[in-house]
């Protein structure tokens, strides 16, 4: 029989770039530049990408973005057939709010408090796929509350912290094989954990050209809850019953470093790179509390993502036009891939636009379009099958500043 759960983690296409289950920043500036502007943050939703830049803007700042997530996932194998993953839609939000205040002498500071879902999507397999016993669906979403604040000791200089608390909720099912029948093993979990980050913006005196640098601490989320089994004859009911189950998920530590350049006064280009240490995600463990434990290997290796990105502003009166793109490098391990988890080293390219309905309000949209390498898995113990994965997002946004 397989393993009688699988991996609790969500899926890797539910993220528009590969490295685990990360998800894009839902704000739409942030997203239509593929999350270059890490040195160049302009509104409260800096306390997501860049604490730092909290420094410097006045008054009060709302951001509010809602994103569409769809992703679709294409399975084949030439011995077993063919399977499309049912497309998923979802919906993560993102807010923020921040103040600031200029000081004397060249000094400022600012502060924020803000959500979003920095990991979160779902898998929706069809009835009777050939890998049913694997997965059949999951569902997961990792919200982050907290906040930051950050000082400015000069013109050129800003640095930021910030507190976050992740707060994880998922749930999977995978069918078991009971050669007369099939039953449907579920797991319902919930939990989470603190994190932090500081953040650095550094200004060139007399040229257009900041740096930027953010860094999140790793964090386990300690997450419990329920399993569930129907359907399951009575000679294996000792083992398959209803029973608490616990497991420890993985946020891994996030590195961001960019620039911005102002080729001229509205047009301006950026670049970044950031580091996600998934190396530290060796399994999925879970612990029944009648005494069983399942531990689902991963083994994965670390991503490294490549950005850049444009800004075109006052190409019409009002009007600003944006283009991204990114190369995710993430190659995972053939050996433990699963159906749960397609991760792969993926392409991304974004782009959109901002629109100042008046001097305070801007509303914003952005689009981003990401396709996974195909990956096909390896080795005795993985499902084997080859996956092909392409995933659409798209936010739209709104800025308003007060008492500027």
């Amino acid at each position: 029989m397989r393993s009688l759960f699988i991996a609790a983690t969500l899926l890797g296409p539910a993220a528009a770039h590969a490295g685990g289950y990360v998800i894009p920043n839902e704000t739409a500036r942030d997203l239509a530049l593929s999350q270059a502007a890490v040195a160049d943050q302009t509104g409260a939703e800096a306390v997501f990408l860049n604490t730092a830049a909290l420094a410097g803007p006045e008054g009060i700042n709302i951001s509010a973005s809602g994103e569409i997530l769809v992703n679709r996932t294409d399975w084949s194998d030439p011995n077993l057939g063919k399977a499309s993953m049912d497309a998923q839609v979802n919906t993560p939000p993102a807010i923020a709010i921040s103040y600031g205040s200029k000081l004397p002498d060249g000094m400022a500071w600012g502060a924020a408090v803000g959500m979003h879902v920095p990991a979160g999507g779902s898998l929706e397999w069809p009835d009777g796929w050939q890998g049913q016993e694997s997965i059949k669906s999951v569902k997961q979403l990792v919200f982050a509350f907290g906040g930051g604040a950050a000082f400015q000791p000069s013109p050129y200089i800003k640095v930021g912290v910030n507190y976050v608390r992740f707060q994880a909720t998922e749930e999977l099912h995978q069918a078991i094989n009971y050669l007369d029948h099939y039953g449907d093993a579920g797991i319902a979990m919930s939990g989470g954990a603190n994190g932090f980050g500081a953040g650095l913006e550094l200004r060139v005196p007399n040229v257009p050209l900041s740096f930027g640098a953010m860094y999140s601490h790793s964090a386990d989320l300690h997450i419990k809850g329920d399993a569930h089994f129907t359907d399951v004859p009575v000679p294996f009911q000792p083992l398959l019953h209803d029973q608490g189950v616990k497991e420890v998920l993985p946020i891994p530590a996030v590195f961001f470093v960019g620039a911005a350049y102002s080729v001229m006064p509205n047009l301006k280009i950026m670049a970044a790179y950031n580091f996600e240490g998934w190396s530290s995600y060796k399994s999925d463990k879970f612990e029944g509390a009648d005494g069983f434990t399942v531990e689902v290997p991963r083994d994965y290796n670390n991503a490294h993502v490549i950005r850049a990105a444009g800004e075109w502003k006052e190409v019409a009166p009002g009007l600003t036009l944006r283009l991204g793109g990114l190369r995710s490098i993430s190659d995972q391990p053939r050996e433990t891939l699963s159906p749960s988890l397609t991760d792969a080293s993926s392409t991304a390219f974004s782009l959109g636009a901002g629109y100042n309905i008046m001097p305070q309000l801007r509303i914003d949209l952005g689009w981003q379009h990401a396709f996974f390498d195909k990956v096909t898995a390896k080795g005795d113990e993985a499902f084997p099958g080859s996956y092909k994965t392409m995933v659409d997002l798209v936010s739209l946004g709104v800025n308003w500043r007060i008492g500027v």
